[in-house]
Parts: C-alpha cells; sequence; structure tokens
C-alpha cells in the first residue's frame, strides 16, 4: 500500500463520512471569509469616510490631481495652472500643499521643484524633496537667529511699559 494512502485520515473510517465533513468545514470557513471580507470592507469605508472628513473637499481635489496628473518630477504641474485649473489662489494653494504634506491622512509625498509641484514617484525624488525642504528650514532659522541677535542688540526687543504694566512683565518672566 502506498504510503500517501496509508496515511490518509480517513483510513479506519468511513471515507464519504469525512468527505462529508470535510465540505461542511469548508462552506463554514468559506461563509467565515466572506462574512470577514465584508466586515474588513466597510471597516475600510468607515475609515476612508473618517479620513475624508477631515480635510476640505478642494484638498482632496489638490491631492487628487498631483496624484493623478503630476507623478514624478518631470510631469510637475505649475502653482500658477494648478491655482487656476482648481479655481483657488496662489496662497491657499500654498496653505492647501502644506495641510497634505503635513497630514498621515494622504500617503503620497508631494515634492516641488522650479517647475512646480508633483507627487514624488522615487526614493531619489522624496530625498530631493526633503532636502529642498530641510534647506528652507534651516534658512528660516538663520534669519530667526539673526532677529533675535539684532533685537537684543539695539533695544529692539525690549518692552516699555512704565509702571503699571510692571506686574504683568514679572508674571511672564516667572511663566519661563
Amino acid at each position: 500500500m502506498r504510503d500517501d494512502v496509508k496515511d490518509a485520515p480517513w483510513i479506519g473510517g468511513d471515507r464519504e463520512e469525512y468527505q462529508e465533513q470535510c465540505s461542511i468545514f469548508d462552506e463554514d470557513y468559506a461563509d467565515y471569509l466572506a462574512t470577514k471580507a465584508d466586515e474588513d470592507h466597510k471597516a475600510a469605508q468607515e475609515e476612508e469616510a473618517i479620513r475624508r472628513s477631515r480635510h476640505a473637499d478642494e484638498v482632496w481635489g489638490v491631492y487628487g490631481y498631483i496624484t493623478t496628473a503630476a507623478i514624478g518630477e518631470t510631469n510637475a504641474v505649475s502653482a500658477r495652472q494648478l491655482s487656476r485649473y482648481l479655481g483657488i489662489t496662489d496662497r491657499k494653494l500654498r496653505d492647501i500643499i502644506n495641510e497634505i504634506r503635513t497630514s498621515p491622512d494622504f500617503e503620497k509625498v508631494i515634492g516641488s521643484c522650479t517647475k512646480g509641484y508633483f507627487a514624488c514617484s522615487t526614493i531619489d525624488e522624496v530625498d530631493r524633496a526633503n532636502n529642498v525642504l530641510r534647506h528652507h528650514a534651516l534658512s528660516e532659522l538663520q534669519v530667526y537667529w539673526a532677529n533675535e541677535r539684532k533685537a537684543g542688540r539695539n533695544g529692539q526687543g525690549k518692552i516699555i511699559c512704565g509702571e503699571d504694566g510692571k506686574p504683568f512683565i514679572e508674571s511672564l518672566a516667572r511663566a519661563e
């Protein structure tokens, strides 16, 4: 007798009964999987609805446009084109781009270059986009510290309020 037949689970029992039990188990398992898939789908839809409710439609519009029409740096779309197409101001577009970049609800990294905004499609594009942002942030910090030094040097940073404002100023000093 072959080893695979000898070790079959129905050996020593009724083969038809074993097959019937297996088919019942298979049907129950298939029902379980279908129910689980439905539950997972409903949960994903609810999560998507919650994510969508946290941002305005115009934010999703900008994100949708960039992630479909401007994939990769070579396909970047200018801020002027985007704002005209979507009917928003350049300032509003910058605010929306900032919201997209900082929110965990959006999965794609939005980069910018001299040509405009784009959805990063490679790790190199992500690195370049982050380097631009890092350089900008460090530049802003340099300006901040330069202003602090200048204000301390010529008295611009001092508050002049007289005796009436002295308790207020002292309370600020204690708060730090």
